[in-house]
């Protein structure tokens, strides 16, 4: 992997899955996108006797069906400098700006290399620029009925608002991380049910003071947070009772119907951890108590 030190002016990080809907937009902080192109492949050989020490396998080489690509449609340019400046682990704050645009665009955006020049200019660099792979994943889990077709101006717009913010709110609470972690890497667990354990995972993390009642306090915890008292809050806490049950199926080894549970989760999860950015807090327990029983102020 690539070391992401001073020595290093800017780090380029290639995104597939879907076009960008203008050519650049500048997200602030010294980081831009801009729309580009490479295709990286993985073909699959086969080679019939070991390979004499430091050197490749002799031939002949045959090829094996299958093998994958990606083709990479756009670029992060992040400075260093900015990088280091919101956590000590700069691939932590790139990670950040992906899952964001990811939040709010949708799943199917992966982020398969990185590497220190723009994709355009490497083609023509010697041989000392490397690319490094990341997200390769031949599949990924279909968590999202639909997603627009490109990432739009708009979408990136609210990236660029948020995102300090939100790399504030990773660096200093645990639980957020988690749960953003959580949302944001499930598509690549391959099994819907480990996928629906480990949004769920988040979720407990943010919103479960204890064992006692798990169900019920989740549940009525998350309702609180995103629906004003009534009816519709009622009916809310009872759908994600609900969801839980499908989680707790999971965890027991009941397997067969994951998948839609797995959607509603996801969209749910979404719903809080957007709430959760915009307003740039995280609710404590006793914020969530004082909604639930009607005392809250705000």
């Amino acid at each position: 992997m690539i070391s992401m030190t001073n020595q290093i002016e800017k780090v380029y990080a290639g995104l597939a899955g879907r076009p960008l809907e203008v050519d650049s937009f500048d997200l602030g902080e010294g980081v831009s996108i801009c729309a580009t192109y490479a295709h990286i492949m993985a073909p699959l050989m086969v080679a019939f006797a070991p390979a004499p020490p430091g050197k490749h396998h002799p031939g002949p080489w045959k090829t094996v069906s299958g093998g994958f690509g990606f083709d990479i449609l756009s670029e992060i340019s992040i400075p260093t400098s900015s990088a280091l400046r919101y956590n000590a682990d700069p691939y932590a704050t790139l990670w950040c700006i992906v899952a964001l645009i990811r939040l709010r665009n949708g799943a199917g955006i992966t982020m398969p290399a990185l590497t220190t020049l723009p994709f355009a200019n490497v083609k023509g660099s010697g041989d000392d620029i490397s690319i490094w792979s990341l997200e390769i994943e031949p599949k990924i889990l279909l968590v999202q009925s639909d997603h627009p077709a490109k990432i739009t101006e708009l979408d990136l717009a609210w990236v660029r608002k948020f995102w300090t913010s939100t790399c504030g709110l990773v660096s200093r609470h645990v639980e957020f991380s988690l749960t953003l972690q959580a949302f944001d890497q499930c598509v690549f667990l391959r099994h819907a049910p480990l996928a629906l354990l480990s949004v769920w995972a988040g979720l407990e993390s943010l919103f479960s003071s204890g064992r006692d009642e798990l169900r019920y306090r989740i549940s009525s915890g998350i309702a609180a947070f995103l629906e004003p008292p009534g009816l519709n809050r009622l009916s809310f806490q009872k759908e994600i009772a609900k969801l839980y049950d499908s989680r707790s199926a999971a965890a027991h080894g009941r397997f067969e119907e994951a998948h839609e549970p797995l959607k509603k989760t996801y969209a749910l999860v979404r719903r809080v951890l957007i709430k959760i950015i915009e307003d740039d807090h995280i609710p404590t327990r006793a914020e969530l108590d004082a909604k639930l029983f009607g005392a809250d102020v705000t």
